[in-house]
């Protein structure tokens, strides 16, 4: 049998895309190395080449989901034809959007990560997620600061605050969505709470009544459209 060689990339991608359908399809915890490793048909020894571990594993999927949000958020960011207030309803807008594209993902993380046994890798992505996408929401609201959109002294600080509001609030969240199957009423709950985290990043920033618009109901109805299908 002639033995075929892939490229590092190629090969890195192939073993990234089988785990991340299997899985969606079997569950994080259902799915082992070996099971990854027997569908692509590779050694273990190629496996661990590329990855230290299957935490490892899913720590590069999300990686690279994040970088993918981050250069389409970096657009809006850049965007110097329009306002700091269109610019983070913009930006807030294809965030969501982009998630609710690829609610799969979202519901397999929601499931992996908020259990005790994944509390390690689950603060490594929030804090990464802080990291990345500090320098782009401190870049609007400087805008709005020099619009006088925004009643702020501190952007970078101010966009600190408001992340990590918004990551704590997403742990609670995560286990509203774990537990929606025995309680279908947490999605009013998670709606609630969106609500009001919007009506605080308004506040935060001194921003006049109504203008910032944080998520969309199609965020709400991808949520609702997934747990149906299960």
């Amino acid at each position: 049998m002639v033995r075929i060689v892939k490229e590092y990339a190629e090969r890195k991608k192939e073993i990234m895309d089988t785990a991340q359908s299997l899985f969606y399809q079997r569950g994080y915890e259902n799915t082992s190395v070996n099971f990854i490793i027997e569908t692509i048909g590779i050694s273990k020894g190629t496996f661990y080449y590329y990855f230290k571990s299957k935490e490892d594993l899913l720590d590069s999927i999300v990686e690279e989901f994040t970088k993918e949000i981050i250069s389409k958020l970096e657009l809006v960011v850049n965007d110097n034809s329009i306002d700091a207030i269109t610019k983070l309803n913009e930006f807030y807008r294809q965030a969501g959007m982009y998630k609710a594209e690829n609610i799969d993902l979202i519901k397999t993380l929601v499931n992996t990560l908020y259990n005790d046994k994944n509390l390690l890798l689950r603060y490594k992505m929030n804090k990464r997620t802080v990291e990345t996408t500090l320098p782009l929401l401190s870049k609007i609201f400087a805008q709005g600061k020099n619009e006088s959109s925004f009643n702020i002294e501190h952007p970078v600080e101010t966009a600190r605050i408001v992340l990590l509001f918004g990551t704590s609030l997403g742990e609670y969240n995560a286990k509203l969505m774990k537990s929606l199957e025995e309680n279908p009423d947490n999605i009013n709950e998670l709606q609630r709470h969106l609500n009001l985290y919007q009506m605080s990043v308004q506040r935060i920033l001194g921003a006049p009544e109504g203008s910032i618009k944080v998520f969309d109901e199609y965020i709400i109805d991808a949520i609702i459209d997934k747990h149906n299908e299960s």
